[in-house]
Parts: structure tokens; sequence; C-alpha cells
């Protein structure tokens, strides 16, 4: 990393959204990799008039998406998905219409493996035997630590200006096993 990018992700504010959990694991990551300013808050704080953070991490589990059309800063939505993680980027000109489901996280699940079904991804038979569990709400903390090791990759990488993927395109993959 150069020294111009170091600075970028030092100055860089990221506010975290999500149970204590998830929040402790990326909060170490972001930290690790030269965050400073980290912002723990709530989805009332999701506010974009509010410019309490340059890129949000939103971390949902079960339920809906609760950002409007309006967003102006980018966010990303990690996922646990038992036996490994996914992430969406949804930049503020991305369409947010397909959010409108009352379950985003198994939404999310359905999606990233019908996307690689269709395109003939392989490795996708960890999320494939996820879903049933999915569906019954269940987690997993290496789940869990596998989101926020992404996130906080992904999060450095949109703070320096480098390409991510972003909707309708995603991140996927196992549990990540070697200790976070």
């Amino acid at each position: 990393m150069t020294e111009r990018e170091k600075r970028h992700i030092q100055s860089c504010r990221v506010l975290i959204v999500g149970p204590d959990e998830f929040v402790c694991v990326v909060r170490h990551d972001l930290k690790n990799l030269g965050f400073r300013e980290v912002i723990i808050g709530s989805v009332s704080m999701l506010n974009p008039d509010k410019n309490v953070a340059d890129i949000i991490i939103h971390y949902i589990g079960s339920g809906p998406l609760l950002t409007g059309k309006d967003n102006c800063i980018p966010t990303i939505y990690p996922f646990d998905f038992i036996k490994g993680a996914g992430v969406i980027v949804l930049f503020p000109e991305d369409d947010r219409e397909s959010f409108c489901s009352p379950d985003i996280r198994l939404w999310s699940a359905e999606y990233m493996a019908g996307y690689c079904t269709f395109w003939n991804i392989g490795d996708l038979d960890w999320l494939l035997e996820s879903l049933p569990l999915i569906r019954e709400d269940k987690t997993s903390y290496q789940g869990v630590k596998t989101a926020a090791y992404m996130s906080a990759r992904i999060v450095a990488n949109i703070a320096v200006g480098r390409h991510v993927k972003h909707y309708p395109r995603f991140y996927l993959t196992k549990n990540i096993s070697r200790d976070l």
C-alpha cells in the first residue's frame, strides 16, 4: 500500500451498523488496516444528510434493507451464510428496488446461488447446503468473521479508489479457515 493510500485510509470515516458480534470483529479488522475513525452507530444514523461517514458497513442479518434510495454514501451489506459469507456493495447510483424483500439475508443467499448456478460458477455446494439453515435464521460465528474480514478489505479498496464489484455483482466465499 502506498503512503497516499495509507493517508486516505486514515482519513476515511466508516460507520458500522450491526450486532455487537459483527461490530467487534469488523472494527478490529478495520483498525488493523489503518482506519482511525470507525464509528459504531445505529440505523437512525444512516440518514445521508447527517454526513456522519464516508462509507457505511450495514450488517442486517434477517429483515429488510433499511436504507432509502437516496443514500449518497457507498454501503456494504455483509451476510453470514453459515458455511461462508457474501457481501453486496451498493453505490449511490445503484438500483435498490430489488432489495424490497422482508428477509434480505435469505434473498441475497438465493440471489447469489441462482446467479452462480446460471453462470455455471463452481464451488457452490457450501451455499446450497446452507440455504435451509438460512431459512431457519441460523447463524455462524465463523460466517460472521468471514463477512467482517471481507467487508474490511472492500472498505479499504473503496477508500483508496480501487475498483470494487457492486450490485448486481457481489462477493461470495466459503468461510476463511485461519483465525481472523
